[in-house]
């Protein structure tokens, strides 16, 4: 599940719990700054991550994957 949505005027946040989604962020955005981290026993579910508001295209895109 990945989710976006508008944080305030100038930031999206964006939520994922896919292994995918992560990567892809990992590997080409590097201006997307990470916000928080949910762990379950120890292990990484999901991370949420703080991108500029003219990445909102690219958060949207990502949400649909």
């Amino acid at each position: 599940m990945t989710e976006a949505w508008k944080l305030d005027q100038y930031h999206y946040v964006i939520y994922t719990e896919s292994k995918d989604v992560m990567n892809r962020i990992k590997r080409y955005y590097d201006d997307f700054h990470l916000m928080a981290t949910y762990e379950k026993d120890g292990k990484v579910i999901a991370l949420q991550y703080k991108l500029p508001i003219a990445r909102k295209r690219v958060a949207q895109r990502l949400a649909r994957i």
